[in-house]
């Protein structure tokens, strides 16, 4: 029997060749140690394959929507908050091939979004679009303000332009740190360090939120 059975019964999904899912619950610690691929590669389709679904969703969701909202909305639902909600209530902590020092909850996020790609490279479109909108259901139909920094400013500054850059990266390959700036308006605002760039980028938004709450209670 299958060692990862159990987390295809989770997810819905049988693989027809189960490499890519043993790939895609690989974190580099041990990838490095045992000399095998880890899920980074699997990571960055998966990225894009989940942007690409929840827009398309989100397009004909919400048919009166203008462009700015449905952004805000889909850096919501693909943020690292309800990736990693998700990953976590599937049992994917359970499965992970991981060194013992690693925090798995910087790494759930990074994890669903390559089982997303495992799918696709297994089945197609069709059953990684099924998986991505059973799970992120409830991230798709609310407002994206109450869900994590980014959106919330955003919301806050709708007519602004708000970029994240990569300033920096340490660390080993295996458990990188990455420093992010923000820039709001082509202004340097925030920078912040994390072992992810969304996580950074969450922290950098986070930063710019209370300074922009202490502005408002100044006046």
């Amino acid at each position: 029997m299958s060692a990862l059975k159990g987390l295809q019964q989770a997810i819905g999904y049988f693989f027809k060749d189960e490499s890519f899912l043993v790939t895609a619950v690989t974190h580099p610690t041990y990838a490095n140690e045992h000399r095998t691929e880890s899920y980074q590669r699997l990571e960055y389709l998966g990225d894009a394959i989940l942007d690409f679904v929840v827009a398309e969703d989100l397009f004909f969701r919400f048919s009166n929507a203008d462009e700015g909202v449905l952004t805000k909305k889909r850096i919501a639902a693909v943020s690292a908050t309800p990736l990693e909600k998700k990953a976590r209530e599937l049992g994917f902590e359970k499965y992970l091939k991981i060194a013992p020092h690693v925090n798995i909850d910087n790494v759930l996020g990074d994890v669903f979004e390559a089982v997303i790609a495992a799918i696709y490279l297994d089945g197609g479109i069709e059953p990684a679009k099924k998986f991505i909108l059973r799970f992120l259901e409830e991230f798709l139909d609310v407002k994206a303000s109450v869900r994590d920094y980014k959106s919330r400013l955003n919301e806050a500054l709708p007519q602004a332009k708000i970029s994240y850059r990569e300033i920096s990266r340490s660390g080993p390959p295996h458990d990188p740190v990455f420093e992010i700036e923000l820039e709001i308006d082509g202004q340097s605002v925030a920078t912040a360090s994390a072992g992810s760039k969304k996580k950074a980028e969450q922290k950098c938004a986070a930063i710019a939120l209370k300074a922009i709450e202490k502005d408002k209670n100044r006046r």
